[in-house]
């Protein structure tokens, strides 16, 4: 059965305008089944972008100006959903192909049309997205300045922050899409504790604004080869340590020997993790159940960056339960360097 363009424009319309006006992940998970479908019927991921388009110039029309202005931060999420959601298919359509060797001599032009792919996504996303985001940036910080107004200013404000954490999920998925397209890294020799104490000095800024302390336990050195992409892994560990982590509390840095490996924790004292969510963090559309407590809400971009990373550099990465205490420790595996 083939699907119209005016159908699939249709159904993202109404999934679009569903989570305007909810909020509610369910039409978010609409957005996936309508990625995964996209692949199927050979829908071009330019055709992606009219889609949004399209559903936007419509929903401008039928809502009232006050209401499209509240629900600004919210209009690209369905998009930036559908578009990882119709790389994921792509990929694992080409994972399909590459368990035949047969297959793969055939299909050779598709394995380099997907590369492509992956770059256009990356381009989209930064560019067709994050521009426009960041002029909304800008011009609720003018609007900000000009209002005096404290209920007007508490909705620009409520703006900003909804803009600013789509700009995040925007940035983090042209990382991973980019990142996708990657099967190797040329590593080079670099120090451990000098990495982690690096990131650390970065985010002294946000450690002072929550009066949270950090505690760096290295000692020598700690020689690694690496990416330079490793630094993300660290600052995401323990931008997300920041973040959900109670405010006066502390936060623990640590290198440990581990045979043939080092071992670095980033270690939290936030509410937790449930122990059997913990295999599903690092997986980019596996949500946690957000009424169980502990469950961590958004997208799961910046930890399934932090997977993909490591799994690049042959490394391995898990968290596990402070228990009694309060909180969790994420930790990373990497091979150490051979010094002459």
């Amino acid at each position: 059965m083939n699907i119209t363009k005016t159908e699939f424009k249709d159904r993202y319309y109404k999934i679009l305008r569903g989570y305007v006006e909810t909020h509610e992940e369910k039409y978010l998970m609409r957005s996936e089944d309508l990625g995964y479908e996209l692949v199927k019927f050979n829908v071009p991921p330019e055709d992606i972008i009219e889609l949004h388009e399209t559903a936007v110039s419509r929903l401008t029309t039928e809502l009232p100006p006050k209401r499209m202005m509240e629900s600004v931060g919210f209009l690209s999420t369905p998009l930036v959903e559908v578009m990882m959601a119709y790389g994921l298919a792509f990929r694992r359509w080409i994972e399909d192909l590459e368990k035949n060797k047969q297959e793969l001599m055939v299909y050779s032009e598709e394995l380099q049309y997907s590369n492509q792919l992956k770059e256009l996504f990356a381009d989209i996303l930064r560019h067709d997205l994050l521009n426009p985001a960041s002029l909304i940036n800008g011009f609720v910080g003018i609007l900000l300045e000009l209002e005096d107004d404290e209920k007007k200013k508490s909705l620009l404000s409520n703006i900003e922050k909804s803009n600013i954490n789509l700009i995040n999920i925007i940035e983090q998925a042209a990382e991973l899409a980019k990142l996708d397209s990657v099967t190797g890294l040329d590593f080079s020799a670099d120090d451990l504790g000098v990495i982690l104490r690096n990131i650390a000095d970065e985010f002294t800024p946000e450690f002072e604004k929550k009066e949270m302390t950090i505690c760096l336990e290295t000692e020598g050195r700690y020689p690694v080869l690496v990416h330079s992409t490793i630094k993300l892994v660290f600052a995401n560990l323990v931008s997300n340590a920041i973040k959900y982590s109670p405010k006066g509390s502390h936060v623990e840095i640590s290198i440990s020997d581990s045979d043939d490996q080092w071992q670095a924790c980033v270690k939290d004292r936030g509410s937790g993790i449930p122990e059997e969510d913990c295999e599903f963090i690092f997986k980019r559309f596996s949500r946690l159940d957000k009424a169980k407590k502990g469950s961590i809400r958004g997208k799961g971009l910046g930890l399934a960056i932090v997977h993909k990373i490591v799994t690049l550099h042959n490394g391995s990465v898990g968290v596990d339960s402070n228990f009694p205490e309060e909180g969790s420790t994420f930790w990373v595996r990497l091979d150490k360097a051979q010094v002459s």
